[in-house]
């Protein structure tokens, strides 16, 4: 006697169980795929960072190529920069940029290879007396910097010998507007910053002039919170994608494009 065979609602059954679902075939299609990157940024630091530029900066646009070369989708969001440091603490985000290395901000925070190189000059208003070649020439002084932005060492040795005055304000175009309106002596800040600031403050160039020094050499970083648990994989993995586009020229090309792209043809830096 032939053994009776399954019917099709039995083996339709079967199948059921067996068979993964739709949205564990989905899931599977991800399985392994890290989780995307939120990255937060902050305002009024043209071309690096600013709410009104394509990708929310030219830092935002260059990391997130990075991130996608090393297998990481992102996302980007614009705060205010001290809440961007905060919340990025607080596990709300996963990256925060750019940012200069610190003391204490290597404390919590793990960096990248510098995504840019800056030098930072002394800007005062076209009229100004001040005429130092040198930060000793500027003891006594005020100067501006916001809220959030780190001074250099060697401007922070000046400050704790009460050799000048800090004062801060939300962003830079209110230093600038402090700056003529003769609350500050100085701001110190990068060309490619100042070079923008202007531009979008409808400042005609020939109110400002810089001094004929350089401050400091700065290098901007993405920061990773060493809270989050796998900070030093991503950190390493963004340095060798890094590395990798910019020996095949990848970087410089897209710098290139996006600052062609927003090009205020303002020059404020010394020749």
């Amino acid at each position: 006697m032939r053994p009776k065979q399954p019917g099709l609602k039995t083996v339709f059954l079967v199948l059921l169980l067996i068979l993964p679902s739709p949205q564990v075939l989905a899931n599977a299609d991800t399985l392994g795929a890290p989780e995307p990157v939120k990255l937060v940024t902050g305002p009024h630091y043209p071309p690096f960072a600013a709410d009104y530029l394509p990708s929310k900066g030219l830092g935002p646009f260059l990391v997130m190529q990075v991130l996608k070369a090393s297998g990481y989708q992102s996302t980007v969001e614009l705060r205010p920069w001290k809440r961007a440091y905060r919340e990025a603490l607080q596990n709300k985000y996963d990256a925060v940029l750019p940012y200069i290395e610190t003391s204490e901000r290597k404390d919590q925070y793990l960096f990248t290879d510098a995504v840019f190189e800056a030098n930072t000059y002394v800007y005062v208003t076209a009229d100004s007396k001040i005429d130092a070649s040198s930060l000793e020439g500027l003891k006594g002084l005020v100067y501006c910097n916001p809220l959030g932005f780190a001074d250099s060492s060697a401007l922070q040795e000046m400050r704790s010998k009460g050799e000048i005055i800090r004062i801060s304000s939300a962003n830079l175009k209110t230093c600038f507007k402090m700056l003529m309106a003769g609350r500050a002596d100085f701001i110190k800040i990068n060309h490619d910053v100042a070079d923008y600031v202007v531009h979008n403050m409808d400042l005609s160039a020939d109110k400002i002039r810089s001094l004929p020094f350089i401050v400091e050499h700065i290098s901007l970083h993405v920061m990773v919170p060493k809270t989050r648990k796998d900070a030093q994989a991503l950190v390493s993995s963004f340095d060798s994608a890094f590395l990798e586009m910019k020996k095949t020229g990848k970087l410089h090309e897209w710098t290139k494009t996006y600052l062609e792209t927003i090009n205020p043809k303002i020059r404020t830096a010394p020749e």
